[in-house]
């Protein structure tokens, strides 16, 4: 049996994600079925358009579950922010309103862009502390 060799690459790439890098494929999945989704509302393509903004509902409503809301203010607010944009992809759904769904393509790609920043200083922390543990300390 052939394997697909983007299914492998992504398979390997989520089991070795941290969560922040978890977070990341998940808008990064969020904002591709939304642009699918604004393809098919331009090219009428009404089941196409439904499937595609119920795909990005579905991986915002996994995001929503897997806040911590013990950290405070950042979980509820990110919560809040979460169930606006499925409601706006409800009213999308809804009227096939490409606008509405941009609007939400543009609060994901900031909340990624956010999350890249994030995920970057902790790479950046683990490899520092990666580079302390294998320096030797020859002064005794």
């Amino acid at each position: 049996m052939v394997s697909n060799p983007y299914k492998t690459y992504l398979k390997n790439e989520i089991e070795g994600a941290t969560k922040g890098k978890l977070i990341l494929l998940l808008y990064d999945g969020a904002i591709k079925f939304l642009r699918q989704a604004n393809r098919a509302i331009e090219s009428k393509d009404i089941p196409g358009a439904h499937e595609n903004i119920i795909k990005a509902e579905n991986i915002l409503y996994e995001l929503m579950s897997t806040l911590n809301m013990d950290a405070g203010k950042i979980a509820e607010n990110l919560l809040k922010l979460y169930d606006f944009m499925v409601w706006k992809l409800i009213e999308a759904n809804m009227e096939k309103n490409a606008e509405k769904v941009n609007s939400v393509i543009k609060l994901l790609l900031n909340l990624r862009e956010a999350w890249k920043e994030i995920v970057e200083k902790e790479q950046e922390i683990e490899n520092s502390n990666e580079n302390k543990k294998r320096s030797v300390n020859f002064a005794g």
